[in-house]
C-alpha cells in the first residue's frame, strides 16, 4: 500500500514537472518571462506558415519563440546545437519543401554572413496573446 502510494505520488510530481516544460537557466527564464509577461497561452498548432516564423528569439537550446505581429508562438524543441543562439538576424532553413514549419521538423540556421549558426528540431506551437 505504502510503495503504491509512493509510486503514484512520484507518478504526479513527474506528470506536473514534464507539463510546465523544462527548467530553464535563470537568465533564460528571466528572457522567457519578460517576453511573455501579460500574455495567456493559447491554441496548439502541428504546423505554422513560414510567414509567421521570420522573427525568431532564441530562449535556450530548449525554447524557441516566434514573434508574429503582437502574438508570439512558442517551441519546445529537441536534438538541440546551439538553437539558443537564434535570433532576428538569422537565416532559417528546413528540409520541408512546404511553406510552412511542423513539428519534428529540423531547423538549420545561419548567421546573416552565411555562417552556420545551428540546428534543431522543432515540437509543436503554442500561442501565446494578451487578453
Amino acid at each position: 500500500m505504502r510503495l503504491a502510494l509512493a509510486l503514484a505520488c512520484a507518478f504526479t510530481v513527474a506528470a506536473a514537472s514534464t507539463s510546465a516544460g523544462p527548467a530553464h537557466s535563470p537568465e533564460a527564464q528571466a528572457k522567457l518571462d519578460s517576453l511573455l509577461s501579460g500574455r495567456v497561452a493559447g491554441e496548439t498548432r502541428r504546423c505554422l506558415a513560414v510567414d509567421k516564423t521570420n522573427h525568431p528569439i532564441g530562449i535556450d537550446d530548449s525554447t524557441l519563440l516566434f514573434r508574429d505581429g503582437p502574438r508570439i508562438w512558442r517551441t519546445e524543441i529537441s536534438g538541440s546545437f546551439n538553437c539558443g543562439a537564434i535570433d532576428t538576424q538569422s537565416v532559417i532553413a528546413t528540409e520541408s519543401g512546404a511553406d510552412r514549419l511542423c513539428a519534428g521538423d529540423k531547423l538549420v540556421f545561419y548567421d546573416n554572413n552565411g555562417n552556420p549558426g545551428g540546428a534543431c528540431y522543432l515540437g509543436e506551437f503554442t500561442l501565446y496573446e494578451k487578453p
